[in-house]
């Protein structure tokens, strides 16, 4: 070997980590909050899996009721939001979901002790996040099938994070408050006892990420690196989950054991593959067809796109 060319060999694999930095795909990926149910993006950053796929992340706390027009602007690239994705694609906003990341819901019913059953919180005021998230949708359903009307037989509040809501508890504003682990762990501390677990209740996809139509006409090649780099993180989360519960105690800010309890209620509503079946999404469209008393045929094709996800799936060894 000669000295120039082995000048060049050296030059170039010093220098290999600054190239490979430079054509990563910058992208910003919008959560609601810093919770459990936005870990498998988090580890997917965390883990390096979209680093991995030529994607350099950032994460960005966005109101979940805000997400699709912080799309839509190009002020994200990607949101983990699935109630005002499916409604604003049942709209006609060309916004698409490309994947799921957790196929059931994450959410549980807070309570003071001498609640027995859901329809004893008639004349009462429940605590929510916002109105026209996937927690709302979620709440209106469980309280019809019950035979109660929000607004009229129950009253719904938003009332801030996990931690308002039990503090909205705890100072008699709420009579019962809908939250998520590990929320359920402080709360039974305070006194207070979980009456369901929603995802016992209504079988609703709660957390997918969505992206802009332009994204995927314009960059159908990130989008699948994103898809896959957050199938690797699924799959981790199942494979290794003392190293999730320690990167989601570090993220939560909780001790280990806390975090560890939290996980343990959370993994089953984690999604094994990222797969948006059929059923899934007729089950979204009709529970946002339900909240608006609206009656019309929605095609799937309106609302989702999963070429991308069935291409990364196979490239993956998926199916």
């Amino acid at each position: 070997m000669t000295k120039p060319t082995l000048m060049i060999l050296l030059a170039s694999i010093f220098f290999w980590p600054q190239a490979a930095a430079y054509s990563q795909d910058r992208v910003r990926i919008g959560i609601s909050a810093v919770s459990l149910g936005f870990l498998p993006t988090m580890i997917a950053e965390k883990k390096g899996f979209y680093v991995k796929h030529a994607l350099a992340p950032e994460h960005v706390l966005v109101p979940c009721a805000i997400a699709t027009n912080t799309l839509l602007s190009e002020d994200l690239d990607y949101a983990v939001c699935t109630g005002p994705g499916i409604a604003g694609a049942i709209k006609g906003l060309p916004i698409k979901l490309i994947m799921t990341t957790q196929d059931k819901l994450g959410y549980l019913l807070l309570v003071k002790p001498n609640v027995q059953k859901l329809t004893d919180l008639r004349g009462k005021t429940i605590g929510i996040s916002t109105f026209g998230s996937q927690l709302y949708l979620t709440t209106v359903t469980l309280l019809r099938r019950a035979g109660m009307e929000p607004g009229k037989d129950v009253n719904l509040l938003p009332a801030g994070d996990n931690t308002a809501r039990i503090a909205g508890m705890d100072g008699g504003k709420l009579d019962a408050a809908f939250v998520s682990s590990p929320a359920d762990i402080f709360g039974m501390k305070r006194g207070y006892k979980v009456l369901l677990w929603s995802r016992d209740h209504v079988p609703l996809t709660q957390n997918a990420i969505v992206v802009t139509d332009k994204k995927l006409k314009q960059s159908p090649d990130q989008v699948k690196r994103t898809i896959k780099g957050s199938i690797e993180a699924l799959r981790f989360i199942r494979e290794h989950q003392e190293e999730s519960v320690g990167i989601a105690a570090k993220w939560l800010k909780l001790d280990l054991a806390i975090s560890r309890a939290a996980f343990d209620n959370y993994l089953p509503c984690y999604s094994a593959d990222g797969s948006l079946t059929d059923q899934a999404l007729k089950d979204l469209i009709q529970y946002e067809l339900d909240r608006g008393s609206v009656k019309k045929e929605i095609p799937l094709s309106q609302v989702a796109s999963r070429d991308l996800l069935l291409q990364a799936q196979k490239e993956l060894n998926i199916h």
